[in-house]
């Protein structure tokens, strides 16, 4: 598998990469046909339902999908570099027997699962409380998938990486920094 190496200067530009890695993949249709197989004994427009079960596949596993049954094990990145991997290249690495990746990784899959089913999704960064350096990432998802949300509405969290999250967790205090998928 080809990839190329980029550089990133910040964390915006980081989190824009993410969502546009998102956005391809929303529209992928491997991508799609994963997020219907995963969602397909959820009642339909049950969204936290759909969202919940997208969620389970990747942190915990899912029969549904080839190579997810054990969901995506957290590997970190070569301490060169710091990684972006599309869904589909996740997934195919799932399917090859190698489903793991960082929390970029995480979050580009359950991000552009969660936006082939039409959710409005982002990338959203996290700093603990007194540092000014984002340390972590993961993506978010508004549900209702099209509104109306209330005012300063920040979305549901949907963090893979973190053993005691759940659908709607974010981690307590620091800053957090939020990339809606146009």
């Amino acid at each position: 598998m080809a990839f190329r190496v980029e550089t990133v200067s910040t964390q915006q530009a980081a989190l824009k990469r993410i969502a546009e890695l998102i956005a391809k993949g929303s529209i992928d249709p491997t991508v799609r046909r994963a997020a219907k197989a995963i969602t397909r004994g959820v009642p339909a427009r049950n969204d936290l339902a759909e969202l919940q079960a997208l969620y389970n596949a990747v942190k915990t596993g899912t029969p549904n999908v080839a190579g997810l049954s054990k969901g995506m094990r957290y590997v970190s990145d070569p301490t060169a570099a710091d990684f972006f991997q599309g869904a589909k290249a996740s997934l195919e690495e799932c399917a090859a027997g190698a489903c793991a990746g960082d929390c970029d990784d995480q979050a580009i899959l359950i991000g552009s699962l969660a936006a082939a089913l039409g959710f409005t999704v982002g990338a959203r960064a996290y700093a603990q409380a007194g540092s000014r350096s984002f340390s972590h990432v993961y993506a978010v998802a508004a549900v209702p998938k099209h509104g109306p949300w209330p005012k300063n509405y920040a979305g549901h969290g949907l963090d893979t990486t973190v053993p005691k999250a759940s659908v709607g967790w974010d981690p307590p205090g620091g800053s957090i920094l939020t990339y809606w998928v146009e």
